[in-house]
């Protein structure tokens, strides 16, 4: 072979040689190209993604202050625009002050790079009654009487003979009393003790704790007993659960694993939730009374069948709101402003249907200092809300009893579901309660009208 010819084979193979460099080098940049667009695309959507859901709940805050603003009103379906994109938003009424807000955000306009998403949230009267029965001070139990549901007393309770509580009891600052035979199915914490005979929790013959009991201390480090030798447990029955106390153990009862000399700190006492009567938060509005003297004028015509919020002006212990006899048809709300409420006599408070329906009463009535509100015999006086005989709103009827500056008293033949939260509170001769979560979350209670109730993505 020729020189000539060799190096015309060496060129050759040399511009093939360049050609695939170059044709290489291309695919290299095609694929760089694409995978840079394509990570572009990807980011931009990936944006417009999370833009579209801060879109939607830009939509939720519109709708919550609209509520706000209008103490309620349903707003018809809106739509608006922020820096990220667009919403469109539709709110529902559900009823008892709770409002569905169904909000859809869009960012992004370019085809496979615009973005939806929608929430739902759901808003509503923030959760406030958790107890069958809370008091500011004492809880006493007499005679045959049956609550489901938790109790909580920033002082001392007293379950007495033959009385039965399906659920914990809290004693914050004060004891536990269980006499004979009665029965607290959950777990017994007391904070005190009683100073005559030193015990914390006194349990007579055949008194049953289903779960743990503790004699807790409300001063730090029991510093009001530092030789452990008060917080005593007598059991004359029986603990199911551990037991633990910061004095001993006395009485012939039996107890789960005892642990004595072991100081515990009472859980904090708990204020009752505030109310705030803001006509705007009831539909249909409510009515309005000078006097419980004209409420009970009213009452005279239309206490069957009753339904809505009435607001009562006035009044006092010579002048208080008789609801004896009323059956409650539909959602009542009878708020005393301040005068004592009361239902006394054979009739009672029944209701008119099977319907579901909330029951509310709340009295803001303060009883004078000396004054005793007592359930023995007679009618009880100087009550906020004094309940005797038949008192039985059930058959879809949750009921909440409200007195934050008295105490509630009941006597002979109460029935009836929801929860009692009063200053104090005294039961006596068959009264059966079981909480019902119903009354919960209802309107004017709490440190907030509305709250987020429930937030979930719909996409």
């Amino acid at each position: 072979m020729s020189r000539s010819q060799s190096s015309d084979r060496e060129s050759g193979f040399a511009m093939i040689s360049a050609v695939m460099i170059v044709a290489i080098v291309a695919a290299l940049g095609a694929v760089i190209l694409t995978t840079g667009t394509h990570a572009d695309r990807s980011s931009q959507r990936g944006k417009n993604w999370e833009s579209s859901l801060a879109t939607a709940e830009a939509g939720v805050q519109r709708a919550i202050a609209y509520l706000q603003s209008t103490n309620g009103a349903t707003p018809a379906p809106f739509a608006g625009v922020t820096t990220e994109g667009s919403y469109t938003v539709a709110v529902t009424y559900l009823g008892r002050n709770r409002y569905q807000i169904d909000s859809t955000g869009s960012a992004g306009e370019a085809q496979g790079l615009a973005a939806g998403r929608s929430v739902r949230v759901v808003m509503a009267p923030p959760r406030t009654f958790r107890y069958a029965l809370f008091s500011l001070s004492d809880v006493d139990t007499k005679n045959n009487n049956h609550v489901v549901g938790d109790v909580w007393a920033n002082g001392s309770v007293t379950v007495y003979q033959n009385d039965t509580i399906e659920g914990s009891v809290n004693a914050a600052t004060g004891w536990v009393t269980m006499a004979n035979n009665s029965t607290v199915t959950g777990d017994v914490i007391s904070g005190g003790f009683q100073s005559s005979n030193g015990r914390a929790i006194d349990m007579g013959t055949g008194a049953h704790i289903g779960g743990k009991a503790t004699a807790a201390s409300s001063s730090p480090g029991c510093s009001d007993d530092p030789s452990g030798v008060n917080y005593q447990i007598n059991v004359g029955g029986s603990i199911a659960g551990a037991t633990t106390t910061w004095g001993i153990k006395t009485g012939s009862g039996s107890t789960g694993p005892l642990s004595t000399h072991v100081c515990k700190s009472a859980p904090a006492t708990k204020t009752i939730p505030t109310y705030s009567f803001n006509p705007a938060n009831y539909n249909p509005a409510p009515q309005v009374f000078a006097s419980p003297s004209a409420f009970s004028v009213w009452l005279s015509t239309n206490s069957s069948n009753l339904s809505g919020t009435f607001f009562i002006q006035g009044g006092g212990p010579s002048d208080p709101v008789d609801i004896n006899g009323v059956t409650i048809g539909g959602d009542t709300t009878i708020i005393a402003e301040s005068a004592p409420i009361n239902a006394f006599g054979g009739v009672g408070v029944s209701s008119a249907n099977l319907t579901d329906k909330v029951f509310v009463l709340a009295s803001f009535y303060q009883p004078a200092p000396a004054s005793v509100c007592t359930s023995n015999g007679g009618n009880p006086a100087d009550c906020a809300i004094g309940i005797k005989n038949n008192f039985a709103p059930n058959d879809g009827t949750a009921t909440l009893l409200y007195a934050p500056n008295g105490p509630v008293s009941f006597k002979n033949n109460a029935d009836f579901l929801g929860a009692v939260y009063a200053n104090s509170i005294t039961i006596k001769n068959n009264m059966n309660i079981t909480y019902d979560d119903r009354v919960d979350q209802i309107v004017g209670f709490g440190e907030f009208t509305l709250e987020p109730e429930t937030w979930v993505e719909t996409t």
